[in-house]
């Protein structure tokens, strides 16, 4: 039996489900009818070269770890729906179940619509954009990914545990539940969905242009437009923490790529003052992630989940659970999440991918943006209902708006 330490970063995003479907979803559109049969067996290989994907998440009263199960995954069949497919993109997938990600096939008038649903505790949307790319490329050339030898491999999340407390110092403050905004959505019990924006090619080159003009990127022009957009929604001029997940494997500079979810919340705060638009608060978001990236980014707050993970996770559900009261008394932690470009095998008929999250753990939402073939596409997940559905698209206006006027130029 193959076992591997889980790390606290499994334990939380475990615990989190209890409160809604931390999933992630790779979505690939096409303008033709696939073969379910041959998906089915390039999802069976998917599933072979990583372990991760077909272990469980064993909690108790022992140290937490990933167990290898022999399962195959489940038949790909197809399921038709009508050309407005969202709500059938949500899928949850259980982290202590054996199989971290399922398949599926839907038909739409116009095309098929290959769905990826990944449980967040077995891999980031790195991860994510990993198997979109192996699953297009084993449906095309069968064989010609390896199944993976010697069980599960170590994952790279504990990593922290090795580093010196006092080069990494932790202020008494910090907190890893710090609520941002009132909740501008409330809470619901009907089934996730998400609303999809789209920017073009020549007006994702002129935003890249304005940013870089600044000496910044993309990147901080949209953090500075979700910013300015929960602003405009909830009417909260700050300061505020600003949240987003880094990827910390990148800042380890060893090529690390195990498939994993090795990332974490890092946040600076930010005001707006007077009338301030995205001509005026972009310069300090880019002073402000200029600054983060000079330190070793998100080591600190990675360190402090890490730490406050107890064998059990007892802490960590304890987290949860403070989380969940938060929900209650009206707030709400929203994040920005920026994959980046999704790079695909050429594959005929395929016309459009993107990642989105429409679980929306709550209390959490969480704008996603991703780049195919030079289009940005961004998501934001809900629980559907009236005044989330509402919410949901006077908060993603407000974001295009600010985000187009980088576009503009100035």
């Amino acid at each position: 039996m193959h076992t591997r330490p889980a790390s606290s970063l499994d334990l939380f995003t475990d615990s989190v489900r209890l409160m809604g479907d931390a999933t992630l979803c790779g979505v690939m559109e096409f303008d033709r009818n696939l073969d379910p049969d041959a998906l089915e067996k390039a999802a069976q290989a998917c599933l072979m070269a990583h372990p991760v994907l077909h272990s469980r998440l064993v909690r108790g009263n022992c140290p937490a770890v990933w167990e290898m199960a022999d399962v195959p995954v489940p038949p790909v069949r197809v399921e038709e729906c009508d050309e407005n497919y969202h709500p059938r993109v949500t899928g949850p997938v259980d982290p202590s179940g054996p199989l971290q990600f399922r398949v599926r096939l839907l038909r739409r008038p116009s095309g098929d619509v290959i769905v990826i649903n990944l449980a967040h505790a077995a891999a980031d949307a790195f991860g994510l954009h990993t198997l979109m790319s192996q699953l297009l490329q084993e449906y095309q050339t069968p064989g010609s990914i390896s199944p993976a030898q010697g069980g599960i491999p170590e994952r790279d999340t504990l990593w922290t545990q090795e580093m010196d407390p006092e080069a990494t110092p932790v202020p008494p403050d910090m907190d890893v539940i710090n609520p941002m905004w009132p909740d501008p959505f409330g809470t619901s019990s009907r089934p996730s969905t998400y609303h999809r924006e789209c920017v073009s090619s020549p007006a994702l080159t002129a935003m890249r242009s304005s940013a870089r003009t600044l000496g910044g990127s993309l990147n901080d022009g949209l953090l500075a437009a979700y910013f300015l957009s929960m602003s405009d929604l909830t009417g909260h001029r700050g300061p505020m923490d600003v949240f987003f997940p880094v990827n910390l494997r990148q800042h380890r500079n060893d090529g690390s790529r195990v498939m994993s979810n090795q990332a974490a919340n890092v946040c600076f705060p930010l005001e707006r003052r007077g009338k301030e638009g995205m001509k005026d608060l972009l310069p300090r978001v880019i002073r402000e992630t200029k600054l983060l990236k000079g330190d070793a980014i998100g080591i600190r707050e990675q360190v402090r989940m890490d730490r406050c993970s107890d064998p059990e996770g007892r802490q960590i559900q304890q987290m949860v659970e403070e989380m969940a009261a938060l929900q209650t008394s009206g707030l709400a932690d929203i994040f920005l999440s920026n994959p980046g470009p999704l790079t695909l095998p050429d594959m005929q008929g395929l016309t459009d991918a993107y990642v989105c999250y429409p679980g929306c753990s709550m209390p959490a939402s969480c704008f996603i943006t991703s780049t195919f073939r030079g289009q940005m596409t961004v998501t934001m997940g809900y629980q559907d209902s009236v005044r989330a559905r509402e919410g949901t698209r006077k908060a993603l206006a407000f974001f295009m708006q600010h985000l187009w006027s980088l576009a503009d130029g100035w």
